[in-house]
């Protein structure tokens, strides 16, 4: 039988990217990783995959393992020439059977540069939205451009959620589109059984810390603050934080006599991460864009009664039991903090979204949708 050769253009860094691949690793497939940006390190996980004993064989394929940032540079000015000429070369010399951009603005132009006018008739190119892939930058000319350019030459199209297909469909796609799931994988059996808190014995509030392009970590913080007087009761935690996000979860807590933990962005692993929730009353996430928040998932399924901006498809996985944010600003984030504790003290909501959980994001479920893909 002859293997499954994919091209697989991704960020080497993300852990996104290692979940998706790691999906197949019991799979006759090889994955020929392209990097798709600059890196400080390979993942973990993936490098598990590349150096691991696995029936799916994982090889980086140019030079961007070493090169990464430099290129990076070079196309800043050319226009992807330099990776996309790279792309092409590859697809020539390796034949693969699909090339698959894991994300758009990266991935997703660098294999416009290769393939708008030369794309072989029997590769099929499939493109993944990740999340503000085109909610955020349809609104920009040039990306806008680029996007329907792009989905115009793509066999097949993925997202995570119903809004993104949508929107590619509002775009020209008029190709095959993918089941909509999860872009990092599902939750697997052990982890929806690690140990909860009961809701009565929650004290700890966790609050994504990311601030910067489109995250707003600060204005939770500055609710925290408004809200010193109602929440001495709590722990907030603060994880995957900006270092201006740490300088001023310092500050709030020496302002406020809040207990306030802070935790930089990697500083804790993706056990601790669901540790965290699993304690939490509530987790509070401000996004100005966004697919599926995966922390918002990860809080569901741990039973932390999720706070979330609306930007990241909330209606589509939660409507009673957890908040939708609407407007990014201190009042109305003070108001979305108060009824999620409201919501936490019946247990009812962290069941119901427990549940949802398992019937939409179970490893084993996502995994055999993911396992057609290249079919």
């Amino acid at each position: 039988m002859n293997r499954e050769k994919v091209v697989a253009l991704c960020m080497l860094d993300s852990i996104h990217s290692a979940r998706w691949l790691s999906q197949f690793q019991d799979q006759e497939t090889t994955f020929l990783v392209f990097p798709s940006s600059p890196h400080r390190r390979i993942h973990p996980e993936l490098n598990r995959l590349l150096d691991g004993n696995h029936r799916a064989k994982y090889e980086i394929v140019h030079l961007g393992k070493y090169f990464g940032l430099p290129l990076w540079i070079l196309d800043k000015f050319t226009n992807n020439f330099f990776r996309g000429l790279l792309l092409n070369l590859f697809i020539k010399k390796y034949n693969p059977t699909t090339v698959h951009a894991l994300e758009l603005q990266n991935a997703g132009y660098i294999t416009l540069k290769a393939l708008e006018n030369n794309k072989p008739k029997d590769l099929k190119l499939i493109v993944t939205n990740w999340g503000s892939d085109i909610f955020w930058f349809q609104r920009f000319p040039k990306h806008k451009e680029k996007i329907e350019h792009l989905l115009a030459i793509a066999d097949a199209y993925s997202a995570e959620c119903e809004r993104d297909v949508a929107l590619a469909k509002k775009l020209g796609f008029k190709g095959q589109v993918m089941p909509v799931i999860p872009n990092a994988g599902g939750f697997s059996e052990a982890n929806l059984a690690m140990p909860r808190l009961p809701a009565e014995q929650r004290k700890t509030i966790a609050l994504k810390g990311y601030d910067g392009w489109v995250g707003r970590a600060k204005i939770s913080l500055e609710a925290v603050r408004s809200m010193a007087t109602e929440l001495q009761d709590y722990e907030i935690v603060v994880y995957s934080a900006n270092r201006s996000v740490l300088e001023l979860a310092k500050k709030v807590a020496q302002e406020t006599g809040l207990s306030i933990k802070a935790h930089g962005k990697g500083k804790l692993t993706h056990n601790q991460v669901l540790e965290l929730f699993a304690r939490s009353k509530i987790y509070v996430g401000l996004s100005e864009s966004d697919g599926i928040s995966t922390s918002m998932l990860e809080a569901m399924a741990m039973g932390a009664i999720p706070v979330q901006t609306s930007t990241a498809c909330c209606d589509e996985w939660f409507q009673d039991s957890g908040v939708a944010v609407h407007e990014i600003s201190v009042p109305e984030v003070m108001d979305a903090i108060r009824k999620g504790l409201v919501l936490a003290d019946d247990p009812s909501h962290a069941a119901k979204n427990l549940e949802t959980i398992k019937q939409k994001a179970s490893a084993e479920d996502v995994k055999a949708i993911a396992l057609k893909f290249y079919d």
